[in-house]
This record gives structure tokens, sequence and C-alpha cells, in this order.
């Protein structure tokens, strides 16, 4: 992966307090770092990328109780027309239920496609990856047709890497036919680990998980929900142990910690929720996820750190957190306990997590 500026901030305080999470070196990017890293350019590397002209181009779009609303309605009008202007022609396909979007991508037959998009947020988006990973050894699909999103969900964090914020930006991608391989990470779960589904966005334990789930159930209130859900889980202020393991390496043995955790994110995205910067150096191709943990603070230290992810990630300076790069991570609690992936699937711990390096190839 091309090199990351990692400025640290010596002598601040307690700010390198932690250096390392299980082995793993931490990192503290000041503020010049964190902002040159959210550049597009950045989180995804364009000299792996060659030309492919789509001409025919299937859409998968998240129906169910959208499909009535203005704004989806104006979406795919706005998709059909910015292509057909370019002379790409497309099939939408919507979604009505949960597992949808997995179900099409994995038994579609492709070969009269030349790319397979998304209307709809990340969790839609996480679905169709799932399934196009998943169509067998077999079947080169998975590596061969480019795999994209139209920004139409809440959070919209694996668009806004890509410098993407709106259906144009995304259709400027397409024509200008630039495609690149990115990462995904796989999530393995269950009973002897033999459940795996897939994650393009975000891991999720503890606080931010719960308050990811408490936003759901808010979704009147667009995307202000997760600023309120995270607000009323730091005033509940739960306690959360666990054991975690990490390591940069995708074999070996792999050293873990136990400890008194607020939360925990793994992440592949830079962002997850309303854009909160919790991972401010990740990047969709280098073959790693990014983990940031944050050992149990006050309440007030923790509003305090939420609203550091709101301007740009200032909290992975902060003595309680653990911010690494890494290919594995194990996640152990006493009881089981939920991990939430990509704000939408909901699995129990024990879970272990692993990265896929290039899993298909998206427009950049």
């Amino acid at each position: 992966a091309r090199p990351v500026a990692m400025a640290c901030a010596p002598g601040r305080g307690k700010a390198s307090k932690i250096k390392h999470l299980c082995g793993v070196p931490t990192l503290r990017p000041d503020a010049a770092a964190r902002t040159a890293a959210a550049a597009p350019e950045r989180c995804v590397d364009a000299s792996r990328a060659r030309v492919l002209s789509a001409k025919s181009i299937l859409v998968i779009a998240h129906g169910g109780k959208k499909r009535a609303s203005r704004a989806f309605v104006k979406d795919m009008r706005d998709v059909e027309m910015m292509l057909g202007e370019c002379g790409v022609s497309t099939e939408f396909v919507e979604t009505t239920c949960a597992g949808d979007a997995t179900r099409i991508a994995r038994e579609r037959d492709l070969s009269g496609y030349d790319a397979v998009g998304v209307m709809g947020g990340d969790g839609t988006f996480r679905e169709a990856a799932e399934g196009l990973l998943s169509r067998g050894d077999g079947d080169s699909t998975a590596k061969s047709t480019p795999l994209f999103v139209f920004p139409c969900g809440t959070g919209n964090n694996y668009a806004r890497d890509l410098g993407v914020s709106t259906v144009e930006d995304m259709v400027k991608k397409v024509k200008a036919g630039r495609v690149a391989p990115v990462d995904a990470v796989k999530v393995s779960h269950g009973v002897d680990f033999a459940n795996e589904t897939i994650s393009i966005n975000v891991v999720t334990w503890g606080m931010a998980r719960d308050a990811a789930e408490t936003a759901e159930g808010m979704r009147w209130l667009g995307p202000f929900r997760y600023d309120v859900a995270g607000l009323f889980h730091i005033l509940m202020n739960k306690k959360n142990f666990a054991t975690i393991g990490v390591s940069n390496e995708l074999s070996g043995a792999m050293s873990d910690e136990s400890n008194e955790y607020l939360m925990m994110f793994a992440q592949n995205t830079r962002c997850s929720g309303r854009g909160f910067t919790f991972t401010p150096l990740a990047q969709l191709d280098d073959g790693e996820f990014d983990v940031m943990t944050c050992l149990k603070t006050s309440p007030f230290h923790t509003k305090g750190l939420f609203d550091a992810t709101k301007s740009g990630g200032g909290h992975v300076e902060d003595p309680n957190v653990a911010y690494v790069k890494a290919k594995r991570l194990s996640l152990s609690t006493r009881e089981p306990e939920r991990v939430g992936i990509d704000g939408e699937v909901t699995v129990k711990t024990p879970v272990r997590l692993t990265a896929m390096k290039h899993a298909f190839l998206t427009f950049v």
C-alpha cells in the first residue's frame, strides 16, 4: 500500500500512553496527517486501476418502504437518465426485504452486464458484496464484475471515502471507467466460527454498537439519529468487559488483552454512522482494517471523544484510545454479546475478523 503520513504529536500530555495493542504499535496521527488521509486519492490507490467501458449495468435498488418515496423515485430516474446520457443501459431490480441484495448478486446471471450498481447505503452495499463474493470458486464474476454504490442511504460512508456524495458523482466515475480492487472483511462467528458474513464498512461492539441499534429505531430523525443515540448511551455509561486479540499477520499466533472497554471499532472505511471519523487513516485497498479501542472512562470524557470523532478524528490522540492497523482480530466476552456489522447485521461474540485483500472491483 502507498505510504500514509503518520505525523505524531510527541510530548502532548499522555497522548502516547497506550503504545501497543496486543503487540501491534498504536498510531497517533495529528490533525495534519488526518486531513491528508481524508483525500479520496489516499483512500484508494488509483495506480492499480484499469479502464472499463461499461455499456450495460444491473442496478440493485433498495426498495421496501422506500420505493414509494419521492426521493427513491427521483434517484431511480436520475440514475437511468444520467447513465443513459453516457450511453449506458440500465436494468433495475428492487429489493423487497433484508437479504434480497445478497440473493440477487449471488444468483443473478451477470454475463450480460459490465457492472453491478447498488442504490442504497452501506447496508445494502454490504449485502450485494456478500452475494457477489459467495458465487463460488468456479465463478469468476466476483473478481471481474465491478460492484459500486450510488449514495442513496443515510450514512453512505463507503461512497464518501471515494469522494462520492451524489448520484451525479458516481455517474461521473462510471463514465470515466476506472476500476480498482478494494478490500472487504470476513466476520466468522457461531459454533466453531462456522458462520461467515462480510463487512465493507464497520464492525462494532460495546457502546458504539448499542448506539447504532438504538439509532435504527430512530430513522424518523434522519442522520441526526446517530447523535441522539450516541448521547443516550454515553449517559448510560455501561460497562463492557472483553478479551481482544489483534495481529497484523494473516497467520500465526495472536496476542490478546482483557480489559474494561468503552467500545471497539474495526473499520474498512474511515467513517461510520453519520460520517464519524473513528479510524482516520483507513484505506479501502491496503489489505488491512483499522481497529480502534477505547478504555472505560467517565461520561464527560466520553462525550469529548464522541465530539472529536465528528470533527476529524482527534480522539486517536487520547490516552484511553488505541488505534492500530490489523489483518486479524478476535473478540470474546464473558457472555455472548451483540456485534454490529455495517449498521444492519447483528451477530454474537465470540467473533473473528480477517482482512480480504482486493476482494472485488469498484469504480474509483
